[in-house]
């Protein structure tokens, strides 16, 4: 996939001109749309800080409620739900807002979707509604409708006709927002519109990293595990973020290759690549990390590195080699499949090829890969970027401030 295109700015003045500046020819306000779904415990931290951006900017939501969050097939859903109250907890105690507990039962839910149906109209009544389905405050509940249903499933269409795939997001100026770790960039955009009611700063951006200056005599040397695969564009950023955390610190970083889900028989769909390439180029910005190409390595690309890891990490290369080898992917694209390239990637660290394929014969790397996979399902993770230290553990490379609170903690 093109990262440059995605990037371009022919390509966001389109979506710019589309979404933006012809709905002001006709005299409508800026609007941003929000897709939220009842059961979605993201959704409702979403909504709960709706209102602080409407009152410091010059900016209508319009509201859709979804049927539900899109489920990868390579996900358990146990160990999501699980996951996504932990998270959206998390996110509460960062901005001070209403945790959760259990998912709503069923009929809370219908009746929760009814009264949506029937009586939101603003970001205030969503809320609201929002509110007495998780805390299931419902004196009476309604049966299932089918005009509730279909407005619904009208609405996720809508959804995935302009390109997202999960409910807890907003869509503005033809860019998509995912959840509160986002609004970060939607603030930055509106102030770049001039849609500020007053002087503004982005106030949605409390995962960033803080590299605190600390005694490091005072810091466990326990390691930053961070369990990666190549196919991941996240992996690649969080790898790298994760380095220059753990060198701040001074404390081990050790990588836990995993078999990227496509080859272990999981499927993403369109939607959900392109926007993670389009986000993860926005975070590479941010965070001055180079990201031009995305030359996803097919099978025998992946085996070629994977095989030859365990060498590099006995030379106490493996961050090196595995920083080589996403630069293959998402800056300078070569084919990880020929073998010439491998021995390149080899030469470029400073290991020798031959000695590394002498090793991998009698190292068989599938072992290790399933023993990361069965080691993170048992900390209730299944996808990667996944990252743990001591006891903590987290998803995504917009958490690691989590393994920083952890490390800053000891």
């Amino acid at each position: 996939m093109k990262v440059h295109w995605l990037q371009s700015s022919m390509r966001q003045s389109f979506l710019t001109y589309r979404f933006y500046n012809l709905p002001l020819l006709f005299g409508n306000k800026p609007i941003a749309d929000v897709y939220v779904s009842l059961n979605d415990p993201h959704s409702f931290m979403l909504l709960q800080v709706l209102s602080d951006i409407e009152q410091r900017f010059n900016l209508t939501f319009r509201l859709y409620l979804v049927t539900n969050t899109t489920l990868s097939s390579e996900v358990d859903a146990a160990l999501l739900k699980q996951w996504a109250i932990k998270d959206a907890n998390y996110i509460a105690d960062k901005y001070d807002l209403i945790k959760v507990s259990l998912f709503p039962e069923m009929k809370t839910l219908v009746t929760g979707q009814q009264t949506w149906l029937l009586h939101v109209k603003t970001a205030e009544q969503a809320l609201e509604v929002f509110a007495d389905t998780w805390s299931d405050n419902f004196t009476e509940h309604f049966p299932i409708s089918t005009p509730v249903i279909t407005a619904q499933i009208n609405n996720q269409r809508r959804m995935f006709r302009r390109g997202y795939h999960a409910s807890g997001a907003v869509f503005f100026c033809g860019n998509w927002f995912s959840g509160i770790d986002r609004l970060e960039h939607l603030e930055l955009l509106l102030i770049e519109k001039g849609l500020s009611k007053k002087e503004s700063k982005v106030s949605f951006n409390r995962n960033n990293l803080k590299f605190s200056d600390v005694p490091k005599d005072n810091i466990d040397q326990s390691p930053v595990e961070a369990f990666i695969s190549l196919n991941s564009p996240f992996a690649y950023l969080g790898l790298i973020q994760a380095k220059k955390m753990t060198e701040h610190y001074q404390v081990p970083l050790s990588i836990k290759l995993m078999l990227p889900m496509d080859m272990k028989g999981g499927v993403i769909s369109e939607h959900k690549q392109r926007y993670m390439l389009l986000d993860a180029t926005r975070v590479a910005h941010k965070n001055k990390i180079p990201l031009k190409e995305y030359a996803k390595p097919l099978n025998q690309g992946v085996m070629n590195i994977y095989s030859l890891f365990s060498f590099a990490e006995l030379k106490n290369k493996s961050y090196e080699f595995i920083l080589a080898a996403f630069d293959a992917i998402y800056v300078t694209p070569i084919d990880l499949e020929l073998d010439r390239n491998i021995k390149l990637i080899c030469q470029k660290i400073g290991i020798n090829y031959e000695d590394a394929i002498s090793y991998s014969e009698e190292n068989d790397w599938q072992q290790w890969s399933e023993k990361n996979y069965l080691a993170l399902n048992d900390l209730g993770l299944w996808g990667v970027p996944c990252f743990k230290y001591k006891e903590v553990s987290c998803w995504g490379q917009d958490r690691l401030v989590q393994i920083e609170d952890a490390i800053l903690a000891t």
